[in-house]
């Protein structure tokens, strides 16, 4: 019988087959279903529960009980049952002193538990079909949950079907570790761990990041595994079999007896160790990974695991998009020219990508050369660099550095001891860590103060930790001796601090006249560990002082790599906002009028790390925003002349960028690559660019699998500088956006059935509108319906209702309007139709609306002003859509109708004025001239928004000849426009198109007048 017709029989809850039946065929599939199961994973049907009763378990496997019923939707039988399993894996997980979760099923439906804090509590479920039973599904939950399966390759697809944030064995991993967490969340070390991390976390993402427990679970439980992988990769077996113990694994002593250190360390993330029942879960975790062969594994493997367990939208949230392989394969290429000479640093370094294909472009030209692979091993090590400040980020990008290097040139016998050079630190240096100079010969940290982005410093409690700047001078050196300080500082001694310190001081070299303050700085760690504030202080030191010791002219590297960070001005805290603008200023790069709302943090990141690590005759290669190529915000960066006081004269000279915006990078928006070195003088970007295109979908793919699918020739870029564009339009401030009137079902409405007796006069009986552009929560909530008032419903013209030289129907909204402004709550409360959807209204809004949002309904549909700027309305007035590929453009003549903020709107001073403005908005020569102006989207340029004006429109002028043929044709066309049938068309784009198909020649002759209106486009500026 095969594993598809026991899984068949399983699933077809046949009432002739009883609880024996379906326990054998459980059996027979753990043990011929190929699942693989080791040894130490043998089934067995009735074991003694061991629990001083008769009772027996039906099948245990490994860890885990799995407890069989007939019919598990039997009044009573599933309650029943979970008193009986809770019991069960109480007994046997106090017996086996490990997790013990258990499984119950009637072979249709399959619940997965764990005990929680005395209480059984459901993880994850599995339900079958008796149509289609789907035994691989069955087979793989199972196998995720029982980790039976061996040697399993550790691909992507394998790495998210077993552990990802889908698989039973992680909703397992999370609730085991969520529990241990609560249980451990009073304790201090705890505490101070995840204040560490949260505020790291600000500092890289800004408002994006919200301090969440479940966020906190996910890094630790990534973290965890990651530390387990690196074990794995490099040959250790991880498994109960082998003999790493859960404090090796966590804390890496097995990397430092081999003399590898900076791999795995004591973090932010093992305070799982300090916890009860922690060792206990890391040991089944490490058991689970010890299955897949890490003997050969890709190196994106981490980004998988990130990828899988991390939800796309919480990634999204943060603005975390991991460099396609080919692009940081390409960019490595082309910027590190001698690779055995050159030293290299990606200052944002992720997962590791760039640091990836640096190592590896090393390691071959170190093959090519004849050296040894130990000697390569130790060279790499000081010739490429990694930095990041999130730290579950700088782990990954660890074990990517080992994958780099392989486990061949790791196990030579006459290797050296190496540091993995991947430091958890600050590239931007915020505060310029002014805080940390202390003196001309010391280096401090303060232990006390201020959050590191919300207030201030990078203090946070009560001491400082002082060294003296002349153990800065080698980096691996200093590494070492701040961890056996740290480990020292740890240990239980009666002596002194000097008498415990002074012979590791001396054994690691450190000069006599730096021991007095060493000393010092040692004791101060002992008290630290005595108030219990100690364990994270040696990790943190390092890593806090790298990016000091990687900006000291000495230590500068000859390249830098990698992909900024793109957090956008809006998404800083306000410190931050204010730092932000304070260091751009300084550089110039806030020029223009522009301010600081319109930018992010990518050039003055890259501004900044070149400024502080790149040595004056280094080269860079970034990837950026594609506005960095084009957009006017960007001006005074595209310069290259950078600057300041505080640093003094900063130049580079650019070499050709490479507009990326045809080729998949999976960014959420198109990105370019900026390219060029320090120099003594500036040379302006480029407009001329290498444009690169491909036919692929999809970003992932190394270049070598890839390569044919791209070209890649010379182009050309608009640039806009303040200084090369024309004064726009006069109409620029005549124009505004619509309202902002979401979310829909509580204010668009339709026509509802209104009862045998009728609405009543001058009602309407209505109920909300729906519709498939509904996102969560408000596709999910009940549907008004009400008989408002006729008067309190008014048409409103959405961006899908403009169509060249007309307008669709509009839809309706229930809005609280007067015929001169917006009503108030009380006036609401005088109209009883209106005051019972209103009330509905309000009531759904505060219980469904976003946390940070506190307004009500009332308030918010006057956002910025956007609507009451339309009360009351003029007689004319004109319209233009947002977005789209074309720019439409009509008038709306009903004075009581409102404007969507998917629209532009106008009053017009006359209806001749108007037509002369429809005219020119609906012309092809005007978005020729507009089209090099916008924003580039994934999609391509999408949104017009007052780019339009950015073309000097004349003002009409009836005395103007030329402005009067184009309202003569404006009429012509919106009587042509008027006779088109577009009733046939079943989406507005295709209604658009028939509209223009038939004007032909009319646009023609608009075309022709509006070529003289309007200027030439601009010249790209800075060839």
């Amino acid at each position: 019988m095969t594993p598809a017709d026991v899984v068949s029989r399983l699933a077809s809850r046949d009432a002739n087959r009883t609880e024996a039946d379906l326990q054998a065929d459980i059996y027979l599939l753990l043990t011929s279903g190929g699942l693989n199961i080791a040894p130490d994973h043998v089934a067995k049907l009735e074991v003694p529960a061991a629990d001083g009763t008769r009772r027996r378990l039906d099948v245990e496997i490994g860890h885990a009980v799995i407890e069989v019923k007939k019919d598990l939707r039997a009044p009573g039988v599933l309650k029943d049952s979970e008193v009986q399993l809770a019991g069960y894996v109480a007994t046997r997980s106090s017996v086996l002193g490990t997790r013990y979760v258990g499984i119950l099923t009637d072979g249709t439906d399959w619940r997965l538990y764990h005990l929680a804090g005395g209480e059984l509590r459901l993880v994850a479920t599995l339900s079958l079909s008796a149509q289609d039973p789907d035994d691989e599904r069955l087979r793989g939950w199972l196998e995720a949950v029982l980790a039976t399966d061996i040697e399993i390759s550790p691909s992507p697809i394998e790495i998210r079907r077993r552990l990802g944030a889908e698989s039973p064995a992680h909703l397992l991993d999370h609730a085991t570790l969520k529990a241990l967490y609560q249980k451990s969340a009073g304790q201090h070390e705890v505490i101070l761990k995840r204040e560490l991390w949260a505020k790291l976390l600000r500092t890289a993402f800004g408002k994006g990041f919200e301090d969440d427990e479940e966020l906190f679970i996910d890094h630790t439980l990534l973290v965890l595994s990651a530390e387990i992988i690196a074990h794995a990769v490099v040959g250790f077996d991880v498994s109960r079999r082998g003999s790493l113990t859960p404090h090796t694994l966590a804390r890496g002593t097995a990397f430092a007896d081999s003399l590898i250190y900076g791999v795995v360390e004591a973090d932010f993330f093992d305070w799982v160790l300090d916890v009860e029942g922690g060792a206990s879960f890391i040991t089944v975790l490490a058991d689970r990974i010890g299955r897949f062969d890490w003997s050969h594994v890709d190196h994106d493997v981490l980004k998988a695991l990130y990828e899988s367990v991390i939800p796309a939208a919480s990634r999204a949230g943060l603005g975390e998009y991991y460099t396609p392989d080919w692009l940081a394969d390409r960019v490595v290429e082309s910027a590190i020219l001698e690779p055995l000479e050159q030293r290299v640093l990606d200052p944002a370094c992720g997962s590791g990508t760039f640091l990836f294909h640096a190592i590896r472009r090393f390691l071959l030209a170190a093959e090519a050369a004849g050296m040894s692979p130990s000697a390569a091993v130790e060279a790499v090590t000081h010739r490429v660099i990694g930095m990041d400040v999130h730290p579950v980020a700088v782990t990954l990008a660890r074990v990517t550095y080992l994958l780099a290097i392989g486990r061949d040139r790791l196990s030579a016998d006459d290797r050296s001891a190496i540091n993995i050079p991947v430091y958890l630190g600050d590239s931007i240096q915020w505060e310029q860590h002014s805080d940390l100079l202390g003196g001309l010969d010391e280096i401090s940290v303060s232990t006390t103060g201020d959050d590191l982005v919300e207030g201030g410093g990078g203090a946070l409690f009560g001491d400082d930790l002082v060294f003296p700047r002349s153990v800065l001078s080698d980096a691996s050196q200093f590494d070492r001796l701040v961890t056996v300080m740290a480990e020292r500082a740890r240990e239980a001694s009666t002596k002194n601090s000097r008498d415990l310190i002074l012979p590791v001081l001396f054994q690691l070299g450190v000069h006599e006249n730096d021991t007095d303050r060493l000393v010092e700085t040692f004791d101060t760690m002992r008290r630290l560990h005595a108030s219990g504030r100690d364990h994270i202080w040696g990790y943190y030191v390092r890593n806090l002082i790298r990016p000091l010791w990687l900006s000291d002219p000495a230590n500068q590297v000859d390249v830098i790599v990698g992909n900024p960070p793109w957090l956008r001005y809006a998404k800083m805290t306000k410190p931050m906002q204010v730092r932000f603008k304070r260091l751009s200023k300084a550089r110039g790069l806030l020029s223009g009028g522009l301010g600081a709302a319109s930018r992010d943090l990518s050039t003055l990141f890259a501004v900044r790390t070149i400024e502080l690590y790149l040595r004056p005759t280094g080269n860079f290669a970034l990837v950026m925003p594609h506005g960095t190529m084009t957009r006017q915000p960007h001006d005074g960066f595209r310069a290259g002349s950078w600057g300041s006081p505080s640093y003094g004269p900063l130049s580079v000279a650019f070499d050709e960028s490479w507009d990326l915006s045809k080729a998949p990078t999976g960014f959420p928006m198109v990105s370019c690559v900026i390219r060029g070195s320090r120099a003594p003088s500036a040379r302006r970007m480029s407009a001329n660019v290498l444009e690169w295109r491909s036919r692929l979908r999809v970003s992932t793919g190394a270049w070598r699998d890839v390569a044919d699918q791209f070209q890649v020739s010379p182009g050309r870029v608009l640039q806009q500088s303040s200084e090369s564009a024309p004064e726009p339009s006069a109409y620029k401030k005549r124009f505004r956006q619509g309202a902002v009137l979401a979310p829909i079902v509580l204010l668009f409405a339709t026509d509802a059935p209104a009862g045998p007796l009728g609405p009543g006069a001058g009602r309407v009986s209505v109920e909300s509108l729906r519709t498939n552009l509904e996102k969560k929560p408000w596709r999910e909530v009940q549907s008004l319906h009400a008989s408002v008032e006729r008067s309190f419903l008014r048409d409103v013209y959405l961006g899908e209702s403009v169509l060249p030289f007309r307008t669709r129907d509009p839809r309706r909204a229930v809005l609280p309007i007067r015929n001169d402004s917006i009503m108030t709550a009380a006036q609401v409360e005088e109209h009883d139709g209106l005051r019972q959807w209103w009330r509905a209204a309000e009531a759904l809004w505060a219980a469904n609306r976003a946390a940070s949002d506190s307004s009500a309904l009332l308030e918010r549909i006057d956002f910025h002003g956007q609507l009451s700027a339309q009360i009351p309305a003029a007689t004319h007035r004109v319209v233009y859509t947002k977005a789209g590929s074309n720019l439409a453009a009509a008038r709306v003549t009903d004075e009581r109708a409102i404007i969507d903020f998917g629209l532009y709107w106008s009053a017009a001073s006359s209806e001749s004025e108007a037509l002369y403005l429809t005219a020119i908005l609906n012309s092809r020569a005007l978005l020729e001239r507009v089209k090099p102006l916008q924003t580039i989207g994934l999609f391509g340029a999408r949104h017009f928004d007052k780019y339009v004006f950015a073309i000097p429109i004349p003002v009409y002028s009836s005395a103007d000849a030329e402005h009067r043929a184009l309202v003569e044709l404006a009429r012509e066309a919106e009587r042509v426009a008027s006779e088109v049938d577009i009733a046939g068309a079943k989406h507005f784009t295709t209604a658009r198109s028939m509209i223009k198909d038939r004007l032909g020649s009319i646009l023609d002759e608009i075309d022709s007048v509006v070529l003289g209106l309007v200027p030439e486009p601009l010249d790209a500026v800075g060839s």
